[in-house]
């Protein structure tokens, strides 16, 4: 079938319109989960004032702990939209960033636990060691350390209260000791060297690193929300750029259907054809019924093939 482009963008402005009340749905999921992961992602977008030119727009990309995420586009990386976002939601609980330039105090003034992200230190110091840099070894060596650490926790199934406990007996001790010694290290470590580079993040984002040992449900990570990121930034090479800004919140929209369908491990298209049947004359106060998990749990396989047609051939 040859669509002709005006008509692709027509149908889905029109899926856009339809699924509004769904990502909404997935957006309150998110900012009431009482713990978030957030992260930014640069996207291209033309530019309608310069015919043949884009710019850089933003997708914020915000995961709660229930694992559903939902992605907001605009114009800026500028901390100010996301502060709006959370002030908006008057959320309340953990909020984990990879210490990003202003990200660190927003939210609701006092209802926010701000969290860093050690795989982002771990990185610094990991590149440092593959640089030949031998004295950022100890500092790796403990990272490893601490994530080893949580994967025994997770193995083993410990309960949030034993594996405060772990943490504190070990990771927590260990931080601080570290602490002390980058310290001490950062007089002499070449500020712009890889080495350099990971002991000023260390020390200037101590205490939302901290938090993340001392606080009993916090993760280690932001990883969460960057594993829902890369399909977006894989995808890209095929797309290249969002053709006009007024389209960059439906791919947003979008984005959080198909995201949300991929992390549970659902057909897209088998969940996207049945809403298309079903949300038109849906009841707005019980659209949490078609979130995706819920969806799931209400759907059989017989009923999924069907909705795709995979099942034709074994019906005739």
């Amino acid at each position: 079938v040859d669509l002709p482009r005006n008509c692709q963008v027509s149908l889905m402005e029109q899926l856009d319109r339809l699924v509004r009340p769904l990502v909404d749905a997935m957006r309150t999921d998110v900012l009431n989960s009482g713990y978030v992961y957030l992260d930014a992602t640069p996207v291209p977008v033309q530019d309608p004032g310069r015919p043949g030119a884009s710019r850089e727009a933003t997708l914020w990309a915000f995961r709660g702990a229930t694992g559903t995420v939902w992605f907001e586009y605009q114009a800026s990386k500028s901390p100010q939209h996301p502060d709006r976002v959370l002030k908006a939601a008057n959320f309340r609980g953990h909020l984990q960033t990879d210490a990003a330039s202003g990200l660190g105090d927003i939210g609701p003034p006092g209802q926010v636990i701000a969290l860093g992200c050690h795989a982002h230190l771990r990185r610094y110091f990991y590149r440092a060691v593959e640089a030949g840099e031998r004295e950022a070894e100890p500092y790796l060596r403990a990272s490893n350390r601490w994530f080893r650490l949580e994967r025994l926790a997770k193995h083993f199934g410990l309960n949030l209260e034993k594996r405060a406990k772990l943490r504190a007996r070990h990771s927590v001790i260990e931080f601080d000791a570290l602490l002390k010694r980058a310290a001490t290290d950062c007089l002499t470590a070449l500020p712009k060297s890889g080495f350099g580079v990971g002991l000023h993040y260390l020390l200037a984002q101590q205490v939302p690193l901290r938090r993340c040992l001392t606080e009993a449900k916090a993760e280690l990570s932001n990883n969460a929300v960057e594993r829902a990121i890369r399909p977006l930034k894989i995808g890209a090479k095929n797309w290249i750029q969002i053709g006009h800004p007024n389209a960059g919140p439906r791919l947003a929209n979008l984005f959080t259907v198909v995201e949300n369908c991929r992390l549970l491990g659902l057909d897209p298209e088998a969940y996207l054809l049945d809403l298309i049947a079903r949300l038109p004359d849906h009841p707005a106060a019980k659209v949490a019924e078609l979130l995706p998990g819920t969806w799931a749990q209400h759907r059989s396989p017989a009923a999924t093939n069907a909705a795709t047609g995979s099942g034709a051939g074994q019906s005739r």
